[in-house]
């Protein structure tokens, strides 16, 4: 089917075409579940008269209808939409690697499950979940993008329990290159080691301290606090602290803050949803606020540059501003020079959180954290929380190490979840309340 010629007879439209395999493997001790399955499905988008318009379809025969249903949408209502259309694209390209079969996953889980095993540990949880997944995009501009993209995501959990105290460690690792990539030693044992580590935790302080963050906290931060408040929908619409603040200074020099769709990490990709090519976005650069991250519409609206920053979790769904692999940056400190602290606490690990972007406000809760003395990490604490605001807290950083970690993760948003990732170094914050 010649979809371009479909696509040329409106004023803007575009289709998407995808086709998923996935394979999950959960096992609690012993117990193995697994279920796999293939699915397929199109949507499309028209604009008319200012408005959109959405349908979709799990039968690929359905495009012509689901075009007209579409512009009979958007005909409905009059808007203000305009875009800032990309060039058009021809492009192809894919992800190294296979899926694993089932069996093998279940044998190799096993395995590893067996690794989790101890005195203390009274519950073991590991589980995979392995995907391929073919995108094709068109549009009316003459755009012909197809994307083969590979996700595997495994997770451990160990539940450690001693004198009636109980405590979790979890752990997780990706890949886009097969299931066979994955250490799964590795975090089968970290998750247990973890569980144990707490039990002989104690509780945190109360007050204000000087605190550092590993990679992985520094990544949360990166990706809730400031990530969630740099997508532009949420600027336009005024629900972001940041909103008016472009090309002012909002941290101090320490603070650079990148999200990179094109890094060969858990959230990588070459071209978003809308055809646009993937581009790294310096959100934040040495304190400065420098760009947000855009669709079309939002690039047009508020006169930036376009960066491929719209995904939509599956074909059904309306592609929105996501981030995809957000990073701070690095800077030129030793740990030694990080850890440089005469009291402090050091967090380790994220174990939730909120954030609201439109006051600034955040609480992270830490998996686990240490006693700072004179340098040195001391005695080992739980239920550690930190609070604070996004603007204050940028400015209040005040050393960043040279040191580089990153974490994947899915991320949800407006019912909608992506593949991402996020990290940055070891980094030292003053004045930080914890609870």
């Amino acid at each position: 089917m010649d979809y371009g010629q479909i696509l040329s007879k409106y004023h803007y439209a575009e289709l998407r075409i995808e086709r998923s395999a996935d394979s999950l493997v959960s096992i609690k001790d012993e117990e193995v579940k697994h279920s796999s399955g293939f699915s397929e499905g199109v949507s499309v988008r028209v604009l008319e008269n200012g408005s959109w318009g959405f349908a979709s379809s799990n039968n690929l025969n359905d495009i012509e209808m689901l075009l007209q249903k579409a512009h009979k949408l958007a005909a409905l209502n009059s808007g203000k939409i305009k875009l800032k259309l990309p060039p058009q694209e021809k492009k192809e390209s894919g992800d190294r690697g296979k899926a694993t079969d089932g069996e093998g996953q279940i044998k190799e889980l096993l395995e590893a499950g067996k690794l989790m095993k101890a005195q203390s540990i009274t519950s073991r949880t590991i589980s995979s979940t392995d995907s391929t997944l073919k995108k094709e995009f068109y549009n009316s501009q003459g755009s012909e993008i197809i994307e083969e993209r590979l996700y595997t995501y495994v997770s451990c959990t160990a539940i450690a329990k001693s004198e009636g105290l109980i405590q979790r460690g979890s752990e997780r690792a990706w890949s886009r290159s097969g299931f066979g990539k994955i250490n799964l030693q590795e975090i089968a044992e970290e998750a247990k080691n973890k569980a144990i580590r707490l039990l002989t935790a104690g509780p945190p302080p109360k007050g204000r301290f000087t605190v550092v963050l590993d990679p992985e906290m520094t990544g949360v931060f990166s990706h809730e606090a400031v990530g969630h408040a740099c997508e532009a929908d949420s600027v336009v619409d005024r629900e972001s602290i940041l909103a008016g603040k472009l090309g002012k200074k909002i941290g101090n020099e320490l603070v650079t803050i990148v999200d990179d769709p094109t890094a060969n990490d858990f959230g990588g990709y070459r071209y978003d949803d809308e055809g646009v090519e993937a581009r790294p976005a310096t959100l934040i650069d040495k304190g400065i606020l420098k760009t947000f991250m855009n669709s079309m519409e939002t690039a047009q609206e508020l006169g930036l540059e376009l960066n491929g920053h719209t995904r939509a979790g599956e074909y059904s769904e309306v592609p929105i501003i996501r981030m995809s692999n957000t990073y701070f940056q690095k800077g030129d400190s030793t740990l030694n020079d990080v850890f440089d602290v005469r009291d402090g606490v050091y967090l380790k690990g994220m174990r939730g959180g909120s954030v609201d972007i439109f006051s600034g406000g955040f609480m992270f809760k830490a998996e686990e954290a240490y006693e700072i003395k004179n340098g040195e990490k001391q005695k080992i604490m739980r239920d550690v929380t930190i609070s604070g605001n996004i603007l204050q807290t940028m400015l209040d950083v005040e050393c960043v190490g040279n040191d580089f970690g990153t974490s994947p993760g899915i991320c949800g948003k407006m019912g909608q979840e992506a593949p991402v990732s996020d990290g940055g170094p070891h980094i030292r914050i003053k004045n930080v309340a914890i609870g």
